[in-house]
């Protein structure tokens, strides 16, 4: 599920789990900023990123990532 829809099922765990995986990203320098005035064509060759939200078996909360590579193609 979507993030908005998982934080509202999820609540303060779902909105952890979310916080973990972004830090995570920032640490590892993952998802670099670029400003769009300074660099107009980036924006265009953006890939979108998608971050779900799964509920496990064992009643704990997984976040799942991925690169929307539709726009590739």
């Amino acid at each position: 599920m979507i993030i908005k829809d998982g934080i509202e099922k999820f609540g303060e765990k779902g909105n952890d789990v979310l916080l973990k995986g972004l830090n995570q990203l920032h640490m590892w320098q993952a998802l670099l900023p670029r400003n769009e005035k300074t660099c107009p064509l980036t924006k265009k060759k953006a890939l979108r990123y998608l971050m779900f939200l799964k509920d496990k078996q064992d009643s704990t909360v997984k976040r799942r990532d991925f690169a929307d590579g539709r726009s590739q193609r």
